[in-house]
């Protein structure tokens, strides 16, 4: 019996209109790959399809608001001309910044995202290129690497979707720990859907550390990362308390089987070389349930805690970098010793990926090529019954990437795929 024509959306940067497709799927990839193979490359029209993860919400169930949410890293063109090295297999043209950046604001344009989280964000197009999102209705909130650096994060939203309730940065060099010494930086915002004013929503995105020789540099980030998303998305009302649904985005520079997302996935993961790093992380108050110390104590008692109650160090609330006195810090956290430096990692938000990491044949799922296709960009949710994936754009697997070639090409304008993901909000029922 022959198998009945399969429904594919097209490309989602050439428009993501509807098909039937009468050609056998693999070997419309095999052709597809030929023609790539004898000069410019040819996407299958299945390539970047979006993919039904469980039904929406029905009208029966009360009220709700779904929003999409794309993550990329868009290659910061100082970075490109630093590391030319890497491109050298690329056609010069698709390498100019004229042209890579009217490819990536085409394929973010017809993704069409609600809200859009970017990484590697140029700063000196902040004001140019990137001010067209916001001449089409969007509000954006960028912040640049510390130290020398000239990219950072960004993110933006749909004015006429969300208000913006509250936003902070989060810096990676951190004075007072060892470990914590590069400039990476997160930010992390919390919307207020128009449609659904009682229900926000944490949006938070990253840039972890590349060296692929220190894991623990980057396991090391995502727990001040998480710590910061955990007192910034915490609510209590007298009667009831948690987190707000949280998204997580970013390039994690991390593959499935690393510690950060182990750390991420399972909620918790053994600490990398304890030997190695002597960083005390009383210095900072994080304790090893990636947690504010001064977070976790007012919350016994009832209390919120704002940034001025903590003890990193962050640039745009203080110039002044240089430590309190050790022996007020020692002091202070002395009695609760059992909560840091220990051998496990772990967190409480409990996180699950809009993605999985193969597919239903076993083949990994791919976004970006060092040295091989890999993984190392991710969207991750909060589990909780406010917050519901519905659909996420397809990531190809390890395979299929053969067609691209290298990136950026006469396609796609990064050296990273595109993340996306619609989700639905739902009343939490403390909100009601």
């Amino acid at each position: 019996m022959s198998e009945l024509p399969r429904p594919t959306h097209n490309h989602a940067s050439h428009g993501g209109s509807f098909e039937i497709s009468e050609e056998d799927h693999v070997e419309q990839w095999r052709r597809r790959s030929i023609e790539s193979a004898k000069g410019q490359r040819v996407v299958p029209p299945d390539f970047r399809r979006w993919e039904v993860v469980r039904r929406s919400n029905s009208s029966s169930d009360g009220p709700s608001f779904k929003f999409r949410v794309v993550s990329y890293n868009v290659l910061a063109q100082c970075l490109l001309e630093q590391h030319r090295t890497l491109y050298t297999e690329c056609e010069p043209r698709n390498l100019t910044w004229k042209v890579r950046s009217a490819r990536i604001f085409n394929e973010i344009t017809q993704l069409a995202p609600d809200v859009l989280c970017l990484q590697e964000v140029e700063a000196s197009y902040v004001n140019s290129f990137y001010a067209k999102f916001e001449e089409m209705g969007y509000f954006g909130v960028y912040k640049r690497k510390t130290g020398e650096r000239h990219d950072g994060c960004a993110i933006y939203f749909k004015q006429s979707m969300f208000f913006m309730q509250d936003h902070i940065s989060v810096e990676f060099y951190q004075p007072r720990l060892p470990i914590l010494n590069r400039d990476n930086v997160g930010i992390i915002v919390k919307l207020i859907p128009r449609a659904l004013p009682r229900t926000p929503v944490v949006i938070a995105t990253t840039h972890l550390l590349y060296n692929p020789k220190r894991t623990d540099v980057r396991l090391a980030q995502i727990q001040l990362f998480l710590a910061e998303i955990d007192r910034f998305s915490y609510y209590t009302n007298g009667k009831d308390s948690g987190h707000y649904p949280t998204i997580l985005t970013g390039d994690l520079n991390s593959t499935s089987n690393s510690a950060v997302i182990k750390l991420l996935e399972r909620g918790h993961v053994s600490r990398i070389n304890p030997l190695r790093d002597v960083s005390d992380w009383k210095r900072i108050g994080v304790t090893d349930n990636c947690q504010h110390l001064s977070v976790y104590l007012n919350r016994q008692k009832g209390e919120a805690t704002d940034f001025s109650d903590v003890q990193i160090f962050n640039s745009d609330y203080s110039k002044d970098p240089h430590e309190p006195d050790s022996d007020d810090l020692d002091e202070s956290c002395s009695e609760f010793d059992a909560m840091f430096n220990g051998e496990v990692i772990g967190h409480s938000l409990q996180l699950m990926s809009a993605y999985n990491k193969c597919k239903s044949d076993g083949q990994r799922e791919a976004s970006t090529f060092q040295n091989y296709w890999l993984t190392v960009d991710y969207i991750y949710f909060s589990c909780c019954s406010a917050l519901r994936l519905v659909e996420r754009l397809r990531l190809p697997t390890e395979t299929e990437c053969e067609v691209l070639g290298s990136l950026p090409n006469d396609v796609y304008g990064s050296d990273h795929l595109a993340l996306a993901a619609l989700f639905e909000l739902v009343p939490c029922k403390s909100s009601l």
